[in-house]
């Protein structure tokens, strides 16, 4: 199986193999279409004939009664609505994004990255995952879409249990995952319910609030849309970010000449961002389903067939990108699929970018060295959000 735990801590080998055999090609195990040149994956995120409606398809293969709601909420995210409904929910949720200022919390993201770091000043030790890649993005989300901070930590938990459910549903899913997914999605329903009914009362200034009020033509959100696209920015706004992050540091220390280029020249670091997410994508496939018989790469995809948009693989073709296994800072343009591309791309791309770019800018600013404390780097076992799952660190203060 081309995504599989047995090669997750370095899947680049295996997919460019695959990829120079057979730019698009069957996978048995996984029963779909493995799509792995850049362009023709650019290209499926644009194409109307490629669904992103996997749940009608999927949700069936799944018989537990248990699991009709989690299947129910799964239906109602953005990424996975087709045209019209997909245009809908977007301009619904764009409308709260406008009506928070999301680029005033700048200030606010250098102040958490600054708290989350000053221990490491004086003990001279980071363990990178646990104490700032994941903390940092959950508690920017959190505040952003206002979830108060005595709750963050069982929301990040709801969370996490129904991300690996969204990410992996239509291509490799534990019963045991499943559940958790369907607990998760439970409880914060119940949750939200009663946030829903306060901030109807009394607004705030905040994106749930603006979601509960986001209004089009008299369309407006119901409670289901409104638990699942808001597991929705808060899973977009946490966890790939935390990958971003994780992934990112431990390129720049593997390439140490590029991460002294940044020490001289901070204005890389937005570019150089841009680069980490090619070389080293957060998310790894996306699925599609064939709304119809489809010719792509020479290979002739049926209607109703699962399609795996490979991101990981499509960041490193040389047909795009010259030398890409190489991080390189300066590369441009850097044309990357990381955050989708065509109507699904990102709706929370500029803060992921304005994140990166301050956590960067703080480690770098914050310590004059970073180091592995390990020789080992164990990835967590989500093949699809793929990053470390703990990353010690070595850290010397820079004054």
């Amino acid at each position: 199986m081309i995504f599989s735990i047995d090669h997750i801590d370095d899947p680049y080998p295996v997919l460019a193999a695959a990829r120079e055999k057979h730019p698009v090609f069957w996978d048995p195990d996984l029963r779909a279409w493995v799509v792995l040149e850049h362009d023709l994956v650019a290209m499926a995120f644009k194409d109307a004939r490629f669904s992103s409606d996997r749940v009608s398809k999927f949700r069936g293969k799944f018989a537990n009664e248990k699991l009709v709601p989690l299947f129910n909420t799964l239906s109602h995210l953005m990424l996975q609505q087709d045209e019209p409904s997909h245009t809908r929910l977007r301009n619904l949720i764009h409308y709260a994004f406008k009506r928070t200022a999301v680029g005033t919390y700048e200030s606010e993201i250098q102040r958490l990255a600054e708290e989350l770091l000053n221990p490491s000043l004086t003990s001279g030790r980071l363990e990178f995952v646990g104490e700032f890649a994941v903390p940092l993005p959950i508690l920017v989300i959190s505040e952003i879409v206002g979830i108060p901070a005595a709750d963050r930590a069982q929301v990040k938990a709801w969370c996490d249990a129904f991300s690996v459910v969204a990410l992996n549903f239509y291509a490799n899913i534990t019963d045991a995952q499943l559940n958790a997914g369907a607990e998760a999605v439970a409880a914060f329903t119940d949750y939200l319910r009663t946030k829903v009914t306060e901030l109807r009362a009394h607004p705030k200034e905040d994106i749930l609030s603006a979601l509960v009020h986001a209004e089009e033509d008299g369309d407006t959100l119901s409670l289901d849309e409104l638990a699942a696209n808001t597991l929705l920015l808060l899973n977009a706004g946490n966890e790939t970010t935390t990958c971003l992050l994780t992934n990112g540091l431990l390129a720049l220390i593997r390439n140490p000449e590029a991460m002294a280029r940044l020490r001289r020249d901070p204005s890389l670091i937005p570019n150089a961002v841009e680069e980490m997410l090619r070389y080293d994508s957060p998310i790894q496939f996306m699925g599609r389903l064939a709304a119809t018989d489809i010719e792509l790469g020479g290979e002739s995809i049926r209607e109703g067939d699962t399609v795996l948009l490979a991101l990981g693989a499509a960041g490193r073709d040389p047909k795009t990108f010259d030398a890409p296994d190489d991080l390189q800072i300066d590369r441009h343009p850097i044309q990357h699929v990381s955050f989708g591309s065509g109507h699904h791309i990102c709706a929370g791309l500029q803060l992921a970018r304005m994140e990166g770019r301050i956590a960067f800018q703080s480690l770098l600013e914050t310590f004059k060295d970073i180091s592995l404390a390990t020789d080992t780097i164990e990835f967590a076992t989500n093949v699809n959000l793929r990053c470390p799952e703990a990353m010690p660190l070595n850290v010397t203060p820079a004054s």
